[in-house]
């Protein structure tokens, strides 16, 4: 599902933001990536959706040996890939649905698949009745969850959340996390980057713990390593 071999990342300016790293996620698991800042989750997650290049190293997301795709091709490797931000990214002049819809548009769907799935995308993050609402009347954890709905509507493989709650007060958090662990349940390989540990600890999911530019740990399920630096 995803391989990373080896991987560094320097930028132009000579910083090292990865070292060496080696990690694999299966698929259907759900996986936290966790760290202070600066410690490289943010550049894994950029490697990951090719809006970085490793400097050494081999990336494979679905069985592709992505470091060799082409950027016209990059399109057809995203669209297996959802991704969450922190900011929530909607578009304000677009209600809800019309948010979620778009994200079906742009790959071309046909138009009588989209209202179904939409719907049901949005059923599934608890907001079917605030379909015509606009992202201005929404609270933030609402909002968050129509971001999510719309990584969702194409049927990914993959989803990353890079701080997904990362605005969001405890309550919402949570409802955040029940809606990713919901994804995940119905076969969505999940990947959380966050510095909310309370969160982590109490999910008890697999845990990669990253530190200047390595991975110190990763602890399994429920315990045991991984692997330990």
């Amino acid at each position: 599902m995803i391989i990373l071999e080896n991987v560094s990342k320097t930028y132009s300016t000579g910083v090292p933001a990865l070292d060496g790293i080696n990690l694999r996620v299966e698929k259907g698991e759900f996986v936290f990536i966790v760290g202070n800042s600066g410690s490289g989750k943010s550049t894994l997650i950029k490697l990951l959706l090719k809006e970085l290049e490793p400097t050494e190293g081999k990336i494979y997301v679905n069985k592709r040996f992505i470091n060799k795709i082409t950027r016209r091709k990059l399109p057809q490797l995203r669209r297996d890939i959802g991704v969450v931000f922190q900011d929530f990214r909607l578009l304000e002049d677009r209600n809800v649905y019309d948010n979620v819809a778009f994200a079906m548009k742009v790959v071309e769907a046909p138009n009588r698949l989209i209202r179904g799935q939409v719907l049901s995308m949005l059923s599934m993050v608890g907001l079917l009745d605030k379909y015509k609402n606009f992202p201005s009347q929404m609270s933030g954890g609402e909002q968050q969850r129509v971001a999510i709905a719309r990584a969702l509507v194409n049927n990914p493989s993959i989803l990353l959340c890079d701080e997904p709650t990362g605005n969001l007060d405890p309550e919402n958090s949570w409802e955040i996390m029940k809606v990713l662990e919901e994804a995940n349940r119905r076969g969505t390989t999940v990947v959380v980057v966050t510095h909310n540990m309370e969160i982590v600890d109490a999910m008890k999911k697999r845990t990669v713990t990253m530190n200047n530019g390595k991975i110190i740990s990763d602890v399994k399920q429920g315990g045991g390593l991984y692997y330990e630096d």
